[in-house]
């Protein structure tokens, strides 16, 4: 047991990097609505701790029957509305977004795809409690992502009851 302990320690600075810089670009797919506020809420207090930059991700979600250059004005309003309302949030703690929107078809591999190209470090992101009432833990979008990120990934879930009839990401 002693060698066990002393192999620990001695390993132990090797295993846990150093808090400060471990997150330099997170990625934030954005959301509109309380629950996605929440969402970018933790993703600027972690941009805070670790001078961070955040990335927004905003992605349309074009249904198979259009193609993907099809006229969705309102949603590309929506889009730059949520981008503006996160910039605005992030001012107040001193943090700096860029926001970026995408159109795809489905929303785990447009995410995956921003969180190569940008270099992410982090991809926060939620589940509502409704996927834990049914046969999966996670949504079909977040179990995608966790699967498949270049980087790692922070999911915000919340108790039963709380938040309970708004969605976090986009679900599939």
């Amino acid at each position: 047991m002693r060698r066990l302990r002393r192999l620990f320690h001695r390993r132990r600075g090797d295993l846990v990097p150093h808090p400060e810089g471990l997150y330099e670009r997170i990625l934030v797919p954005l959301k509109l609505g309380p629950i996605g506020e929440e969402i970018l809420a933790t993703a600027v207090k972690l941009a805070e701790e670790h001078a961070a930059r955040i990335r927004v991700l905003h992605v349309i979600r074009v249904p198979l029957d259009l193609p993907l250059d099809a006229d969705l004005h309102d949603e590309e309003e929506a889009a730059e509305s949520s981008i503006a309302e996160a910039k605005l949030l992030a001012a107040e703690h001193g943090v700096v977004i860029e926001g970026h929107t995408v159109r795809a078809r489905a929303l785990g591999e447009a995410i995956v795809a921003e969180a190569a190209a940008s270099e992410a470090d982090l991809i926060v992101m939620g589940s509502a409690p409704r996927w834990r009432r049914q046969s999966r833990f996670f949504s079909p979008t977040v179990d995608y992502v966790l699967r498949r990120a270049p980087c790692e990934v922070m999911v915000v879930t919340y108790p039963q009851g709380v938040l309970e009839d708004e969605e976090i990401t986009v679900e599939a």
